[in-house]
């Protein structure tokens, strides 16, 4: 066993694979954590005895059983054509080469024949696939499914090769982020624009690798509050992609403007006649500032959570600056299914998990806006919970965080138009009372968590909601600039 580096013009050959594969079964027995950590599958060894070994040893493993010659061999068949000795003596040739420092020393780069072999069989296939579908009589539609099918394949082998074969410890991992958050730079994540969202949050940025949900419904103010998180995000110089289901660029950049400059979006409806020459002047500043930066607004139609993610991974490529990259969906529910006979749990679930891996794996922040269910308008308090997320409670699994906004007003006034009784009343008091009057209601926005994976879920704070611009406005007192992330 001499599995030594190779560089990429090599030609791995066959005893290349066979020895690697002995190496890694090797330190296996030296140390069975390795089966977890390998990223290995047993499809992935070409001989059939090494198979037999590296699921077995698989099983034992997940049974808390130690694997070595002795627990393998009820599983080792007696006898193989074409071996010179018995299987069970060949296992047990590995434990010994194990215990030689060589052998350790060769594990990652005999990791790295193995997955490479495996990656180039399996890309291999799939051009064969691509092939035969190319010889077959294919409707636009149906060969549309078949390429998003194959994109979604190439993705997952992509994202269990592409990966560092190095294993970070626990500890070292978190001494490398204790270390990067005393110097302030790593921290690592992008900007929040209102000090209330990063306390609901218990985070002072979206972190890289995590996902995060907006909930609210229709009418709130979703849709601006998402403008001032990306326009911050885009001010501090952080690469940002909109993917959004519902407002076009123009409207997109008409609402940063008016939240920004304070010039209604109804003024730039008619610039001519609404608009002063300066305020002129300051749009087409923004815009001009704006096309400057590393932001893009796509806008989707029937795009699947694969084409969403070929699109983010393409952008991460293109406007990579050192800076997390933000990624904004809105929203789940215009996702295209992969299949819309599922209910919207199993939808939203499918659509998470994809958007929490490419999110660790290019290490960037993933947000993505929620529509609420009807759920919430039966009861007499209104106020988001988990189950009025689009798929329901169980729909949550992989954010790490989903935040709400509510907006009283838009419910006491369906409610106060509706009330026929004492009691009626009696609930709207209660339940609308803490937010002041009539006219404080109008403006009062709360925010706070329906899942925290890493804080306190019970946190609430209040904004201002200024109408006239579509902006939320921080009722904390100015605070000091801190040190730039």
């Amino acid at each position: 066993m001499n599995a030594q580096p190779r560089d990429f013009m090599d030609k791995i050959t066959e005893q290349d694979v066979l020895e690697a594969e002995q190496v890694i079964l090797a330190n296996i027995f030296a140390n069975n954590e390795v089966l977890t950590e390998c990223g290995l599958v047993a499809d992935d060894f070409t001989v059939d005895l090494h198979r037999t070994i590296f699921a077995s040893s698989l099983m034992l493993h997940a049974g808390r059983q130690l694997v070595n010659s002795v627990s393998l061999k009820p599983f080792i068949p007696k006898h193989l054509p074409g071996l010179t000795i018995a299987p069970a003596q060949y296992v047990l040739n590995l434990m010994f080469e194990s215990a030689k420092p060589q052998t350790r020393s060769q594990y990652e780069p005999s990791l790295q024949i193995i997955k490479g072999t495996t990656l180039a069989r399996e890309f291999g296939r799939e051009a064969e696939f691509a092939a035969t579908v190319a010889k077959e009589g294919h409707s636009l539609l149906t060969l549309g499914d078949e390429i998003e099918q194959m994109e979604r394949r190439l993705k997952d082998l992509r994202a269990r090769f592409s990966e560092t074969t190095a294993i970070a410890t626990p500890g070292s991992s978190y001494l490398k982020a204790f270390q990067s958050a005393a110097r302030r730079d790593g921290l690592i994540g992008v900007p929040i624009a209102l000090p209330e969202i990063a306390k609901v949050l218990s985070e002072p940025v979206f972190e890289a690798g995590n996902l995060y949900g907006l909930l609210s419904s229709s009418g709130e103010g979703k849709s601006s509050l998402t403008m001032q998180l990306i326009y911050h995000a885009v001010r501090e110089g952080h690469p940002v992609l909109f993917l959004s289901y519902d407002q076009s660029a123009a409207q997109c950049i008409r609402q940063m403007i008016a939240q920004v400059d304070g010039i209604e979006v109804r003024q730039q409806r008619e610039p001519m006649r609404l608009m002063r020459q300066n305020e002129q002047d300051q749009c087409v500043s923004f815009a001009t500032w704006i096309d400057r930066q590393p932001f893009v607004i796509r806008r989707c139609q029937r795009e699947g959570v694969t084409q969403l993610v070929t699109y983010a991974r393409q952008f991460v490529k293109s406007k990579a600056n050192g800076k997390t990259p933000f990624i904004v969906i809105d929203h789940i529910g215009k996702v295209k299914p992969r299949d819309p006979r599922l209910d919207a749990g199993r939808i939203s679930g499918e659509v998470t998990v994809e958007l929490k891996a490419f999110a660790d794996e290019v290490a960037a922040s993933v947000l993505i806006l929620n529509q609420r269910n009807s759920k919430g308008m039966v009861r007499d308090n209104p106020r988001p919970i988990d189950e009025d997320l689009y798929g329901g409670e169980g729909a949550k699994a992989d954010y790490d965080s989903v935040m709400y906004l509510y907006r009283p007003q838009k419910y006491r006034a369906k409610r106060v138009a509706t009330a026929a009784s004492d009691r009626d009343w009696k609930i709207i008091n209660k339940v609308y009372g803490e937010f002041g009057d009539e006219d404080e209601i109008r403006i009062a926005a709360e925010v706070g968590v329906v899942k925290n994976r890493f804080g306190d879920a019970e946190i609430r704070e209040r904004l201002k909601f200024e109408a006239r611009y579509t902006r939320y406005v921080s009722l904390a007192p100015e605070r000091p600039q801190e040190l730039p992330l």
